[in-house]
């Protein structure tokens, strides 16, 4: 069985909204998709890394959702590198330390142009797509030239798709 890691880090004694919503939609996410998965042999597995010290550091990756398949020889990844999404940091109130801090928190846009703060399922699902897919059909589609597929062997950052079809 492939397993498939998605990670959530987090500071410890640091919670702020977003990173609470990230968290609860990735795990609502986990129970609805793993079943989903089973069939392909493949597990998902969802862990929370709670980082030690409050570091400025440690804030900037606060709220960093990764994945990894060690069997399928997936690194650990920030979905965001994964999907090609920018990152930012902005305002959010309900970020700060335990000593009334502010920081900025970690900002996306989702696929319709969005700004969110908190990660929605959409980013979850279409990274573990990406990388179940590759257990299932390894580096190569299965096309006749992979360089123009949009199916992740190549070119997925652009989207291309040439004529012919994936079998």
């Amino acid at each position: 069985m492939k397993t498939i890691i998605l990670s959530h880090y987090t500071v410890k004694d640091t919670d702020p909204v977003p990173w609470k919503q990230t968290w609860e939609t990735l795990a609502d996410f986990g129970g609805r998709f793993a079943p989903k998965l089973a069939p392909m042999d493949i597990k998902l597995k969802l862990r929370k890394v709670v980082l030690e010290d409050i570091t400025q550091d440690n804030l900037m990756i606060g709220n960093m959702v990764t994945i990894q398949s060690p069997e399928l020889n997936v690194k650990e990844t920030p979905i965001e590198d994964l999907l090609g999404l920018d990152l930012d940091y902005t305002p959010c109130e309900s970020c700060r330390t335990t000593n009334g801090s502010e920081f900025p928190c970690r900002t996306f846009k989702d696929f319709d142009g969005k700004e969110c703060q908190a990660l929605p399922e959409e980013f979850f699902i279409e990274a573990t797509l990406r990388v179940a897919f590759k257990a299932e059909h390894g580096d190569q589609c299965g096309c006749s030239d992979c360089s123009s597929c949009a199916s992740g062997c190549d070119d997925e950052e652009r989207g291309l798709h040439s004529e012919h079809h994936c079998r």
